[in-house]
């Protein structure tokens, strides 16, 4: 069985079934990654598809393009979240750090996955990328620090300050 590098390789070379092959493995945590990301943007139900659909187009024409630095998973979501940033950018999505904090009180586990839902929505694009690629995804800080094409630093007070509000609102 080839492994991720040789994968990539065969890709980069043109081979479809190699690009196939790591689609088929990492194709959910990207969906997952867009979707999360999505929702708290208030796009509409097929905007995760779509942008999933435009990262794997990009990345087989771009296939040539992957190093082997790092991880094939990370280099797929790093253009998952640069497309979702020109999405964001060329649509002039501003709303989502203006979604409401969630109702304070008791809640069951439903309801409070549901605040937890409201309470990253309420997180600008960076803190809420971050938090899904730490949190959400088991990213390192590292991966998710260079996915994101920030720095180490940068991206541990990005991920203080959305704990932080995520504290206050889910508190609220």
């Amino acid at each position: 069985m080839d492994d991720e590098l040789g994968l990539a390789r065969r890709a980069a070379a043109g081979d479809a079934a190699a690009f196939a092959a790591l689609v088929r493995t990492h194709e959910a945590a990207v969906r997952r990654f867009l979707a999360r990301l999505t929702r708290g943007a208030n796009s509409s139900g097929g905007g995760a598809d779509d942008l999933a659909q435009e990262v794997f187009l990009k990345a087989w024409r771009s296939a040539a393009a992957f190093r082997g630095e790092g991880s094939y998973r990370a280099w797929l979501m790093r253009i998952a979240w640069t497309l979702f940033l020109s999405a964001q950018r060329a649509k002039g999505r501003r709303e989502a750090r203006e979604q409401a904090a969630p109702e304070p009180g008791r809640h069951d586990d439903r309801n409070t996955a549901i605040d937890l839902q409201r309470a990253l929505a309420g997180l600008g694009e960076r803190e809420r990328a971050a938090s899904l690629l730490c949190f959400g995804e088991g990213c390192s800080h590292g991966e998710a620090a260079r996915i994101m094409g920030i720095p180490l630093g940068t991206l541990k007070s990005i991920l203080a300050r959305a704990r932080a509000a995520l504290v206050q609102r889910l508190e609220a």
